[in-house]
Order: structure tokens, then sequence, then C-alpha cells
């Protein structure tokens, strides 16, 4: 006789079973269920209960329940593609709103072949086909994607270092995969596939909205952002992790960090010139994007390539202006609600623009964190050639300047949108990028762990998609502050972090997910990393002033 605890709920046992077979037995709701954690180790819902274990179960709305889901759904594609197009090659390239964009190696996809694919996939659902998991040693895996000629994959393979892979089957179609999958493909009912021109969009549910697919939302914008970082792939030879593997092996990578450097700040000269085509007539510059994005360092190099374009930038923060602590907005448990933007009052930020657009001088406020009051700070007015920066994460929402004419204001959206993949069949999350950035940085200057970042980027993550993402297409111009090769020196300062997560705690999921993940990256000394760098603001040794 045995007992286990699923979600805090003691059950009993007398012969070993899964995890989904105890959901079997005592959920008439267990199919919503995708993947568990199994005393705090992600695992598959087949997974064996041992005597003690305790277990949480993950849907939808937990974000490693949902990872599942896309993860699965990106599986039954590529399982498709290989059905149906046995001589294209599927690459799942980036993410778009809410879901991939895909596309095939050697063609342009047609609207046909999106039919063909959607009533395939809408077939393997109906016919419960499983998800199967195997240990296999990495010596036949390799062999077995070399006689597919998977050879990325191979590549890929190489820094491995443990004898046995996990592999995943689905039919007839087998694949490595980066986090466990759902039972069967009938969980997988909800998703679409929207032709787009030359790919299409592999779609998922929203977490918390309910069982049906919302209307597809375009984002011409930052579909543009990942296609031009796309072409600096190619210019840099560098589109997968085997890839950057295989320049760091050659020997290559200082040149390769020189030109993607040098990418970064021919864009950011471009949008300097873009700002001074304007005309006169544009004096504010407002830049927003999520945590971890790089926007102090872009606005100081942004600020440099203004001045080389006769232009005087002059910055005003926005937490200078949010409201004293007895008009602060506050969350459901109490706590304050500073991400809102119902805690900036806008009333003066509006004023004091005006006035500065006027000519007129105006006194400009310090925000006291500590006592949670404005305090007179300096007096500033704007000058012949001036234009100012605003930096904040509500830059791009209207309501934040509605006081000021557009022809007066230009947007700027800055994010690390990652261009680099796994593989053909697996994206890198910008999401991934951006915590790795964070923790890093937080351990640097606030000597945080790898937990206490993994605990508040939860709510990071809850305020940028009430925030920012929704305003993102509102951008003028937009950056892409990801470098190609980043991950690679991260990795240095990231891995010893992890590795503090014990499995004791509940992080300790996601922090063997990232160190599996950055083991397939060969290290990079950060001394080959420039000063200017926007790296160098999660890693130190910047030659700017933060």
């Amino acid at each position: 006789m045995g007992k286990c605890y699923i979600d805090g709920k003691q059950y009993t046992f007398k012969k070993a079973p899964t995890v989904l077979e105890i959901l079997k037995a005592t959920k008439k709701d267990y199919r919503r269920f995708f993947v568990c954690k199994k005393n705090n180790r992600l695992c598959n819902l087949h997974q064996k209960v041992r005597n003690g274990d305790r277990i949480t179960v993950l849907d939808i709305t937990i974000r490693e329940g949902y990872k599942s889901y896309q993860n699965s759904l990106s599986f039954l594609l590529s399982a498709v593609v290989d059905e149906c197009f046995p001589n294209k090659k599927l690459i799942i390239e980036h993410s778009f709103y809410d879901g991939f964009y895909c596309k095939f190696k050697e063609r342009p996809i047609r609207k046909v072949d999106v039919n063909k694919l959607t009533t395939l996939m809408q077939k393997k659902i109906k016919e419960k086909t499983p998800f199967l998991k195997i240990r296999k040693s990495k010596k036949e895996v390799m062999k077995y994607f070399i006689s597919k000629e998977k050879f990325r994959k191979v590549q890929l393979l190489k820094n491995e270092k443990g004898r046995m892979i996990d592999i995943y089957k689905c039919g007839d179609y087998i694949d490595i995969t980066f986090t466990p999958l759902v039972p069967d493909t009938s969980y997988l009912t909800l998703f679409a596939l929207h032709f787009y021109r030359p790919g299409f969009v592999l779609r998922f549910p929203h977490p918390e909205k309910g069982e049906k697919m919302p209307p597809f939302r375009d984002q011409k914008k930052l579909f543009c952002v990942f296609e031009e970082y796309e072409r600096w792939g190619e210019i840099l030879g560098v589109a997968d992790i085997a890839s950057l593997n295989n320049r760091i092996e050659k020997g290559e990578i200082s040149d390769l960090i020189k030109i993607t450097e040098a990418l970064h700040e021919k864009k950011i000269a471009q949008i300097a010139d873009e700002i001074k085509q304007k005309g006169s007539k544009l004096k504010i510059v407002l830049i927003a994007g999520p945590s971890a994005s790089g926007k102090t360092t872009f606005s100081k190099r942004l600020a440099i390539q203004l001045r080389v374009n006769c232009l005087s930038p002059l910055t005003i923060s926005i937490d200078n202006y949010f409201h004293e602590r007895a008009q602060t907005p506050r969350l459901p448990d109490g706590t304050f609600d500073f991400e809102s933007i119902n805690a900036i009052d806008v009333k003066l930020l509006n004023k004091h623009l005006i006035l500065l657009l006027r000519d007129k001088e105006v006194e400009i406020p310090k925000f006291d964190f500590t006592t949670g009051k404005r305090l007179v700070s300096r007096r500033i007015k704007m000058h012949k050639n001036q234009i100012l920066l605003i930096e904040g994460i509500h830059g791009l929402n209207e309501k934040l300047t509605h006081q000021i004419p557009k022809e007066n204001k230009f947007k700027l959206y800055i994010s690390a949108l990652t261009q680099l993949n796994i593989d053909n069949d697996h994206r890198i999350s910008t999401r991934d990028t951006r915590i790795l950035r964070r923790m890093v940085r937080d351990n640097l200057y606030r000597k945080h762990s790898a937990r206490e970042t993994f605990r508040l980027w939860k709510n990071v993550e809850k305020e940028e998609g009430k925030n920012i993402f929704p305003f993102q297409e509102e951008a003028d111009v937009m950056f892409n502050s990801a470098l190609v090769y980043e991950l690679s020196v991260l990795k240095k300062f990231a891995v010893p972090l992890l590795r503090g997560v014990t499995p004791e705690q509940k992080e300790f999921s996601s922090s063997e997910r990232l160190l599996k993940f950055l083991s397939f990256f060969i290290e990079i000394s950060p001394t080959e990393v420039p000063p200017t760098s926007i790296l160098r603001e999660f890693i130190g040794g910047s030659s700017f002033l933060y």
C-alpha cells in the first residue's frame, strides 16, 4: 500500500499507477490537465507514482502546462508535414501573437497546403494517437537523425553529455523535445492554421479566455522586424544553435560579435536618421519595451546617434511622475499597483510636456520611492534642436500622452526578439532570453538568486501582457535588442545561479529546463563583448553609467 499527494490531496494505491490513471479515476475533467510536476520535476502524465510522491497537475492556465500544449501541437504539426510533404523541411521560426510563424524551407506555402495540413491534423486528433516517450542511447538517436538527413539535430546532440536521450514518438514520427508532451493527440482539439504569406501561423488558444479560438490578430510591424532579423541571420550565417557552435569551434566568434554589434549600431543610426527626417515638429521620443529588453542602453546609444544628427536629447523619466502613495491604485491583495498607468500622474505629465513644447520652463519632479512623495528636482526648458527622450513601460499607450499631437511624437518599441532557433522544429522563446538576462542582472546588481527572479517573473509577465504587448503595433519603429551570440555568453553567468535552485523548491522544474537548454551552447568568454553592447547592461562592464 502506498500513498501520494496530488494538489495537496492524499491518494492511496496498491499497485503503482500512473498520474493519468489516478486523474481518470478521480477527476471528471481530467482531460484539461496536460503535464505534472512530480516532486518539483516536470513530467508527462504517464509517469509512475511512487509512495510519498507530491504531484501538481498543470492545465493551460499554468505556464508549463501551456508550453506543453504548444510543444505538443508543434510536434503534431511536424509529424503531419513529414507525412504530407516528405520532401519539404518545416521551419518553426518565431512567435506571432498567439502562435508560431512557420514556413517551408524550399518554397512558399500555398493556401491549399494549409487546408491539407489542417485536415490531417484534425484527423490525427480524432484518432487519439499517443505521444510515447522513449529512452534511447545518444548513438542510436544520432544514427536515426542521420538516416533522416536531419544533420542539424545531429550537430546539436554532439554537445549532449548524457549517454541516454529521451525522445518522443507520435505514429511513425520521432523527434527530440524540450518539454513533456500531452498523453495523446485528442488533447489538442483547440488550434488553427492561418495562411500568412509566405508561410502560416500555428495558433493556440488563449490560456485564460475559455474554450474557443480568439479572432486572428495581425502584427505586421512585429512580423517585419522578425523578417529583417532573419536576413541578419543569413548575413551572419547563423540560424540555429548548431551553426553558432560551429562558428565558435572554428574560432570565428570575434568576427561574428563585431558584425552583430555593427548591425545593431547601424539600425540605431537609421532610427536616429528617421527621427531627424521628421523635422522640427517632432519633439518627443517615447521608448517602451518589456523587462530585460535593454531599454536603458538602447536609449543611451540612440542619444549618441541623435547628437551625431545635431539633435540634443533631454531625458525625462516617467518614474518621477508616480502619484504619491495616497493616490496610488492597489491590487486585489491590497498591495500597490505600480505597473498600472493609473499609478502615473498623467495629467501633470501632459501639462509639463505642453509647456515644454511652448518653450516654457518647467519644474520637473523627483519621486522618492522610500517616502512615496514627489519632491522638487530641477527646472528645465527646451532649447533649439533639443528633443525629449521618455522611457517607460507605458510609452506606447496613447493615454500617457493623450494631449500631445501625434506629429510631435515618435514611438519606439524595443524587445529581445530572439531570431536564433534550437533547430528547424524548435524555436527559442523570447521569454527565455529575457528571463536569463534579468536573472544575471538581478544577481549582479541586486544579489538576487535565480529563485527570486523566477518568483518575481510571473507578475512581470502579467503586467507586460496588460500594459506593453497590446500596444506594440502602435510603435512607429521596432528595435530588436537580441544578439545572436548572447546566450553563449549568458551561459557562464546563468548556469551557477540555476544550479542553486534545489529539487525541494517549486522553481526547480524551470531551472532544470533552462539548464538543459543552455547545455547545447558552447560558452563564449564575456571579454569578447564590447563595452557599449546592450548585453553589458546585464553582465556588467558597460562604458555607460546607469
